[in-house]
């Protein structure tokens, strides 16, 4: 298939003209790149979603959005052309691919092999580039490109959770939220997830929850006390922010951790004393992680998982052209596990 690549034919790309709804988002037309020194170029097999985009398209992420603005950092496929300075890659290598400059919603993705300064000054550190094993496809790796060395870096690097703990996920049928399931079924945890359907409910159990509650008719916070008989959660993974995270005072135990991740229910004043209870509040950013061997064991645990793990791969694709209806799905909480776009 390398063959069929050829520098300065058309290619699909989306891009962000104006911060906004899934609307503004467009497909246009570029000549497909030729890679540079130290770059590959793939063709794109599948595009990751990633709630970050979401926010970037929106105008609420916590960098700003500059625009035009080509989103996409997860990029999984072949390698069809690789540039001066590359010697560890060649055409036809399977790899995916976390690229920070983003352009991977699109036929053909650069991927940099050093770092990376763009034409307003900003700058990027190599990218992420995962070289697959021979018996994962592109669908069942994706997802944990990101979503498990996250995840692994909030279990077993911010928190460090002990093997059975009981353990409560918010959001637990999200990209994040199923791979911390995963993660914490594997360390023999009692697992608390919520969700806000009977489908989730089934999604959830498949991905290692103990108990399930769909929050939306259901109580989480006697519910959570109901399953642990009043003794309270340990760890509470919350990546859904909004009143959930003052209510999780209430079903921690004493001396357990809040580990808050996200804020998909949006941005509210954390009053940390409610309550009389000791507990451990902790937030996270990705980028503290990745320059410390944590970030190095994420990967080697990522790599012994697609190897040795049963894999849930990803759950939806759709076809690049359906890039707006996917940005809908995601922002009314549609989706379970994880999105991909196909070109």
């Amino acid at each position: 298939m390398a063959d069929l690549y050829r520098a300065g034919r058309a290619m699909r790309i989306v891009r962000l003209d104006e911060i906004g709804p899934p609307e503004n988002l467009r497909i246009v037309e570029e000549d497909i790149p030729s890679p540079g020194p130290g770059e590959l170029l793939v063709r794109t097999a599948l595009a990751g979603m990633i709630y970050g985009d979401m926010e970037a398209r929106r105008g609420t992420y916590f960098k700003p959005t500059r625009l035009p603005f080509y989103p996409g950092r997860e990029v999984a496929g072949e390698i069809v052309a690789v540039g001066d300075q590359v010697t560890s890659y060649a055409p036809s290598d399977r790899i995916m691919a976390l690229v920070l400059t983003g352009r991977c919603w699109a036929d053909y993705a650069v991927i940099s092999t050093k770092p990376t300064i763009l034409d307003d000054g900003r700058s990027f550190p190599p990218d992420d580039i995962i070289r697959l094993p021979a018996v994962t496809s592109y669908a069942d790796a994706l997802p944990y490109l990101i979503n498990f060395r996250l995840a692994h870096l909030l279990f077993h690097g911010s928190s460090r959770v002990p093997r059975g703990s009981t353990v409560l996920i918010h959001g637990a049928s999200g990209g994040m939220g199923s791979m911390m399931s995963q993660l914490a079924r594997a360390h023999d945890c009692e697992v608390i997830a919520t969700c806000i359907s009977d489908a989730e409910a089934d999604y959830c159990r498949t991905v290692g929850a103990n108990h399930v509650i769909i929050a939306s008719h259901q109580d989480y916070v006697s519910e959570c006390q109901r399953i642990t008989n009043g003794a309270g959660i340990s760890f509470s993974f919350n990546g859904v922010g909004g009143d959930t995270l003052n209510r999780d005072f209430d079903v921690l135990a004493p001396f357990g951790e809040l580990h808050a991740y996200g804020y998909v229910a949006g941005k509210i004043p954390f009053e940390a004393f409610r309550l009389g209870k000791t507990i451990s509040l902790k937030t996270f950013s990705a980028d503290d992680y990745l320059a410390t061997p944590m970030f190095a064991d994420a990967t080697l645990a990522m790599m012994e998982w697609l190897e040795h793990q049963p894999l849930k791969g990803v759950d939806l694709v759709l076809p690049l052209e359906a890039v707006v209806e996917a940005n809908r799905l995601l922002d009314a909480g549609k989706v379970r596990g994880k999105l991909a776009l196909a070109p």
